[in-house]
């Protein structure tokens, strides 16, 4: 995992400010832990197979390119990559801990917590994508 470090120094560099940034980078990290322990691999069927700092690549990838697109694609896919970055690195942890239904709660509770103020930033990040906040 140390041999990484400096592609995850990388990574988070090219990753902007808006909270979909934070929510998939929260998911890469908690990846980047489960992936280096024995008997865990990625969920997802399109990233299976990859190490972890392909993952978090693609992520980032995924989440500029989405800022890019027209603001009714833009606004509600950043919500999407927001609400499901965050929620991934909970269940991670859950799963880490030995039961991931048990944060089934959690995400619900995080998620209703989040919601408008993650809104209001994906609409700021679609209006000005630019933007280092």
């Amino acid at each position: 995992m140390r041999r990484w470090g400096p592609v995850l120094v990388l990574i988070g560099s090219l990753a902007g400010c808006a909270h979909a940034d934070y929510g998939q980078l929260a998911d890469s990290a908690t990846t980047a832990v489960a992936l280096s322990r024995a008997g865990f691999a990625e969920g997802n069927p399109l990233l299976s197979g990859l190490d972890w700092p392909e993952i978090a690549a693609a992520k980032i990838a995924v989440t500029q390119a989405v800022k890019l697109t027209p603001e009714p694609i833009c606004e509600p896919g950043l919500m999407g990559l927001t609400v499901f970055g965050y929620n991934a690195a909970v269940w991670n942890v859950a799963v880490l801990a030995g039961s991931g239904p048990a944060a089934l709660p959690f995400m619900l509770l995080l998620t209703g917590w989040g919601w408008e103020w993650w809104w209001a930033d994906a609409q700021r990040t679609c209006a000005d994508p630019w933007s280092w906040r």
